[in-house]
């Protein structure tokens, strides 16, 4: 099989060089994990120095660049001439299971009451403060990093006819040198941000099992599940959108709102009301002192570059494959439905989540031990243990995470596939198979440095991998609006003349 992969692999350079980067990172994580973290580590301290506050303004510029075309007349503009190929709940489905539904489930608890217990700024209401930050991590901004990506890939191959998928993400860009280089940076970072998914979901899942069955695995098993679901998100990839990969995220999508509604049973509906519709109003009305950390809400060093620089890095290694894959299930909206869809929608989704989990959580830890949902791993399944029917509730909750990794994980297969077989909307299978196999193997060597090590080794290459993407992100963004919407240049008619 190595050698098939192999002959499928090598003709091409984009699966070459993401074999390479798989492969050291494959040997390292298993022969020398204590080497790689040190350098991820020192790597890290470093850019961290320099770009912290570099990575707030990129986090703010695009918010307000996607909100101002909201307001352009390009709003009106439909994404293509075909009717939309899913329904409104498919749709927004696909999105909350690519884009963060994993993530949802991590940190549905554990953040909010580590804000909590540690208040990011001096506040009159901490529960407020937690919720307000929860929502700042996971509203706006990531939604509006994938979306004006997305939007930009969608208008380029569907109005504007380019015809590649890579020049629909660069077009202006004359150099073939200048294109390739870009298309290596969108693979490895794209490659960076899904190991990330794929090694945290997995090693809660892990926690999971472990914490209900009280037995301790270790890490073998960890890799194992690793390789399940790897071969589980590739042939889900291969059957196509239409089939594994739309079934397992509306399926992702209706549990998860069942779990929510199951937990939001038992809140103080005055109480969880006032809290949410205080904590997002002073979360709009301080978005920009909040995402520059300044006046009342400058926060520390530590906490600006260990949450919210992380959390930028994370969303930024995650836009092209999201973005891209956003814009392949988005062809025959319009502007205006396209972004409000991909940004309002879910971060309203986000909130509502992120407030039924966290206000249930502020009552517990007030008449329990203030630390039992530190773990970021296990603190769901801890939490899930104070409410009726945990066992049943900690099967479903496993399961949501694991088809969450897995759609993640299927969905950059599917657009690692794209890029390889020269911008095929439907990718053969012999490039979804060999994403897959890198994708897995990647997974692999960071996640054999054990579970103690994986989110501080995880955070540590994420911010290195997005820094470089940033400024191809930056000169994306800048050249889209120059030409398209200053100049109003027809793609088109370049690349027919």
């Amino acid at each position: 099989m190595i050698t098939k992969l192999y002959g499928y692999i090598r003709p091409n350079s984009l699966l070459f060089y993401g074999s390479i980067f798989s492969f050291f990172f494959f040997l390292t994580g298993l022969f020398a994990p204590a080497f790689l973290t040190q350098v991820l580590n020192k790597v890290n301290q470093n850019l961290l120095t320099v770009f912290s506050t570099y990575y707030l303004w990129v986090g703010l510029i695009t918010v307000i660049a996607a909100v101002v075309i909201l307001f352009l007349p390009l709003r009106k503009q439909r994404l293509g001439d075909e009717k939309p190929a899913f329904s409104y709940f498919s749709w927004v489905a696909l999105l909350y299971s690519t884009g963060m539904g994993s993530g949802l489930l991590l940190r549905a608890v554990q953040e909010p009451t580590y804000y909590l217990n540690n208040p990011p700024v001096a506040t009159a209401n901490s529960k407020v403060t937690a919720l307000q930050y929860t929502f700042f991590h996971w509203g706006f901004t990531p939604w509006a990093m994938y979306s004006l990506f997305g939007l930009i890939v969608a208008y380029n191959l569907y109005v504007k006819k380019v015809p590649t998928l890579l020049d629909a993400i660069v077009p202006y860009a004359k150099s073939k040198t200048v294109k390739y280089i870009a298309s290596i940076f969108i693979i490895l970072i794209t490659i960076t941000g899904v190991i990330a998914s794929l090694g945290l979901g997995t090693a809660q899942v892990v926690n999971g099992i472990e914490y209900a069955f009280k037995v301790t695995y270790g890490t073998n098993f960890l890799l194992l599940m690793v390789v399940f679901i790897g071969i589980v998100a590739t042939y889900s990839a291969l059957t196509g959108i239409n089939k594994v990969i739309k079934f397992l995220a509306d399926f992702d999508f209706t549990f998860s709102i069942i779990l929510m509604l199951f937990i939001g049973f038992f809140l103080n509906f005055n109480t969880f009301l006032y809290q949410t519709a205080l904590a997002f109003y002073n979360y709009v009305i301080h978005f920009f002192e909040m995402s520059l950390s300044f006046g009342s809400y400058k926060t520390a060093p530590s906490f600006t570059q260990e949450w919210t620089v992380f959390y930028w890095a994370f969303w930024l290694a995650w836009v092209p494959f999201t973005g891209i894959f956003i814009a392949r299930i988005s062809k025959g909206r319009t502007i205006k439905e396209f972004l409000i869809t991909t940004i309002f929608i879910p971060t309203l989704a986000t909130v509502i989540w992120f407030s039924v989990f966290a206000n249930s959580a502020f009552d517990i830890i007030t008449t329990d031990d203030n630390t039992q949902f530190n773990d970021v791993f296990s603190s769901l399944f801890v939490f899930l243990e104070h409410f009726p029917f945990h066992y049943i509730t900690f099967f479903i909750a496993g399961l949501l995470v694991l088809i969450s990794i897995i759609n993640s994980v299927d969905s950059a297969i599917f657009v690692l596939g794209m890029f390889s077989d020269k911008g095929n909307e439907n990718p053969s299978k012999k490039h979804k198979l060999g994403w897959g196999f890198i994708i897995t193997a990647t997974a692999l060597g960071l996640t054999a440095i054990g579970t103690t090590e994986l989110l501080n080794g995880i955070s540590n290459l994420l911010v290195i991998m997005a820094l470089p993407f940033s400024f191809l992100y930056g000169y994306i963004v800048f050249m889209f609006f120059k030409n398209t919407i200053v100049k109003k240049e027809a793609l088109s008619d370049r690349y027919k003349s």
